[in-house]
């Protein structure tokens, strides 16, 4: 950025700024490298704040996928804190942690749960195998105590471990599913991935440490 005035000799706010457009040698996004070169790991330039209310393992893991970093607040509980970190740096840089329930499970315990995850679904499973879909679509028409096994979507479409985004967002296509499970060779559930979820994972880079596990940071207090 350059200035078009004299620098005026002290800071600026927003207010104080217009930003005119310009044309540039970069012919895309892509070709730009936003990765921070202090080589922490984060490929993106986005840190989420270390309050209570914003910064948790939900969080920590969505913007970690995506390049950014967490930093989670420094007056909660050392325990809670080793909890969270653990959490984060087990996740999947690739597949999204599913929602999973038993098929005893009712309607009301799967709405209650739902939200928790943009991708809006829960995986029903059964000794860790996924045997259908839950989403809020399923529950039309039945009580909160109706059992997820008697709702469920059992039209299961899985995807193997190992699978790259660009397959998966195929075969998504393909089958004209908005996601699917991801199993590991004896069928059970390893996460999940959304035709979405796998289009950005092809925009973004994750952000790991040496071992490729997905970064979290603590704020310290003092």
């Amino acid at each position: 950025m350059r200035m078009l005035q004299p620098d005026p000799g002290h800071e600026l706010t927003y207010s104080d700024v217009f930003m005119v457009p310009s044309q540039s040698s970069v012919g895309s996004r892509f070709a730009v490298d936003l990765a921070t070169a202090d080589g922490i790991g984060t490929t993106i330039p986005i840190v989420v704040s270390n309050m209570t209310a914003v910064a948790g393992r939900r969080m920590a893991e969505v913007v970690a996928r995506r390049g950014g970093l967490a930093v989670l607040p420094q007056d909660i509980p050392l325990d809670v804190i080793q909890s969270v970190v653990t959490w984060v740096k087990s996740r999947h840089p690739l597949y999204e942690t599913a929602i999973t329930l038993a098929p005893t499970n009712t309607v009301g315990d799967a709405l209650g749960l739902i939200y928790n995850r943009a991708h809006g679904a829960v995986i029903v499973v059964d000794d860790d195998r996924p045997i259908g879909v839950f989403t809020e679509h399923d529950a039309a028409g039945f009580d909160r105590f109706t059992q997820l096994r008697h709702v469920m979507s059992a039209e299961l479409d899985t995807l193997p471990d190992g699978v790259t985004a660009e397959k998966a967002f195929d075969q998504l296509q393909g089958a004209r599913r908005s996601l699917a499970p991801v199993v590991d060779g004896s069928g059970r559930l390893l996460g999940l991935l959304t035709s979405k979820g796998a289009l950005r994972s092809t925009i973004y880079r994750p952000a790991v440490d040496g071992d490729g596990r997905m970064l979290v940071s603590v704020a310290v207090g003092f």
